[in-house]
């Protein structure tokens, strides 16, 4: 999972150095509450004068986030330290962008928190729109969220007997973009008979 984080310069001794995310590795981690399996990245993409950003790739110990069980409350409970750590970083105004994952498990607190963890509920769908790519500055990582850091994810989840369709920007932003009450069709859940 890739966050993009933001550092103001007078934080730290040396940024302009190449081996600046090394040398003061210690005190990111204790910035940011990232653990030695975490790897930082410092990456150019400019926010502001006064800000430097660095690509970091939190560890999740070999947990997938959309392999969570079909109801809610058993699978966010595994993920609640990171939630709490992306909520921080918004909070504080860290938080520069987040990935695929990232913005999903926000989505999947949302939906938790304001329709009930014990609900029957499951991830059915997903879409990515790239609003910036900047793969050109990053030759060689084009997959990284440091090439295309501001996007629009788009998540659709059945919460029965509703289908919620959330936007999550890159930002931490949520937005409920459409609730639907009713199964199109006749349709009827059959686990709900």
């Amino acid at each position: 999972m890739q966050i993009l984080l933001n550092i103001p310069f007078d934080t730290f001794d040396d940024f302009e150095s190449p081996a600046f995310a090394y040398k003061e590795r210690e005190k990111i981690e204790k910035e940011y509450g990232l653990s030695s399996s975490d790897t930082v990245e410092v990456v150019n993409i400019g926010p502001g004068a006064d800000v430097l950003v660095i690509l970091s790739t939190i560890a999740t110990a070999g947990l997938a986030v959309w392999n969570f069980p079909t109801v809610l409350r058993d699978g966010i409970e595994n993920w609640r330290w990171l939630i709490d750590k992306l909520k921080a970083f918004k909070k504080k105004n860290q938080l520069v962008s987040l990935d695929f994952d990232a913005a999903g498990l926000l989505a999947i607190d949302y939906v938790a928190e304001k329709y009930g963890a014990g609900t029957a509920s499951e991830f059915t769908d997903s879409h990515t729109f790239n609003i910036i790519n900047v793969e050109g500055m990053f030759p060689g990582k084009e997959n990284t969220l440091a090439a295309r850091p501001h996007n629009y994810y788009v998540f659709t989840f059945y919460v029965a007997p509703r289908i919620i369709v959330l936007s999550v920007r890159s930002t931490g932003e949520i937005r409920e973009l459409e609730v639907f009450d009713d199964m199109p069709y006749g349709l009827v859940d059959s686990e709900a008979l």
